[in-house]
């Protein structure tokens, strides 16, 4: 495998406290402030907090957030408020977006509050404990490991009733990516699996303990952990391909490739899979030609437009030179056909 190549870096004022990556760039939570950057680098809008931003979570054209004790939506492409902000004693330890729209958060007690997409809230939901929320099997059934390690199946249609999927307990688990999950086992193994409500369509070991993740991402050429030290590392290779031993305490990805790391002081590096910078650099080259395309079109048409007032207004020679410079050889026939009429 070829390393990935950082293409810009950025400061921003500390302390970090999230990033997450789509299509559009990054969201990044530094203080009470949260940046929207596009995927250049540059500043596409901030918006302003009473209190730190501690969690971004994006679902299309919307963006939750975490700060305070509150649970705020904004809209993704201005940062405009969409909902007034709900709040909670203690406030929310994590949300998630919901298939078909809607926000799901974790409090810091043991329930699950639901609500839809512009923050209103619809219903709580008294779980228990747990130690995160790890992703959707579809909009009715949620996924979440518990204190002791166990995968928990949540149904929130009707009547709640939640089940563990296994008996096995795991010593961390990633998010839920396209389906897939990334675990360590109690023996330090790393595993990578499909999950479904009563257990697995996919369960396989991947490597056998030269690897302790703290977070992962999945990329277009799989797994991207970053360990308790803060150092990158592909899942399956034994060197970080293009991230060397920088310490970072944030790590998102767009799911294909780029992935964005942060350090708590506020140090930003965007980084793109082998092969993405050489596309870049071709597609730029191809909107660059398709400009000077455009704006060539523009100056012909305006040149004929010339032209032709400058015929309408019988001035043969400044027609005559216009339609010699745009190449119409048969409205130069005419021209001088006029001309010599008119002589």
């Amino acid at each position: 495998m070829s390393d990935w190549q950082v293409i810009w870096s950025h400061q921003v004022e500390g302390p970090v406290n999230d990033v997450n990556v789509d299509e559009h760039g990054a969201l990044v939570a530094s203080g009470q402030t949260l940046f929207s950057l596009r995927t250049d680098g540059s500043l596409h809008w901030r918006s302003d907090q009473i209190f730190d931003v501690y969690s971004i979570e994006v679902a299309g054209s919307s963006v939750a957030i975490l700060t305070g004790t509150s649970i705020h939506v904004l809209d993704r492409h201005s940062g405009r408020p969409l909902s007034d902000g709900r709040s909670i004693p203690g406030g929310y330890r994590q949300v998630l977006s919901r298939p078909g729209g809607g926000w799901v958060a974790s409090d810091r007690g043991d329930h699950l509050h639901v609500f839809r997409p512009n923050g209103r809230g619809i219903r709580r939901l008294r779980v228990g404990s747990m130690r995160g929320l790890i992703g959707w099997l579809d909009r009715e059934h949620l996924l979440m490991l518990d204190l002791d390690g166990a995968l928990r199946c949540v149904r929130l249609h009707g009547e709640h009733a939640q089940r563990r999927i296994e008996d096995r307990r795991w010593m961390w688990c990633s998010s839920l990516e396209r389906g897939r999950l990334l675990l360590l086992d109690v023996e330090g193994a790393l595993h990578e699996g499909v999950p479904n409500p009563f257990g697995w369509d996919e369960l396989d070991r991947i490597s056998d303990g030269d690897i302790e993740p703290y977070r992962a991402v999945r990329c277009m050429d799989g797994w991207w952990s970053m360990d308790l030290e803060g150092r990158v590392r592909h899942a399956l290779e034994a060197n970080h391909l293009g991230f060397g031993d920088d310490v970072v305490d944030h790590i998102s990805s767009d799911g294909a490739g780029s992935i964005l790391t942060a350090t708590k002081e506020g140090l930003l590096r965007w980084s793109v899979a082998p092969g993405i910078s050489g596309l870049r650099a071709e597609g730029r080259r191809s909107q660059e030609e398709e400009e000077r395309r455009r704006l060539d079109w523009l100056q012909r048409s305006t040149m004929f437009e010339s032209a032709q007032q400058a015929e309408d207004e019988g001035l043969w020679s400044r027609a005559l030179e216009l339609y010699r410079a745009l190449g119409r050889d048969e409205d130069v026939r005419r021209i001088l056909g006029l001309q010599e009429g008119s002589d």
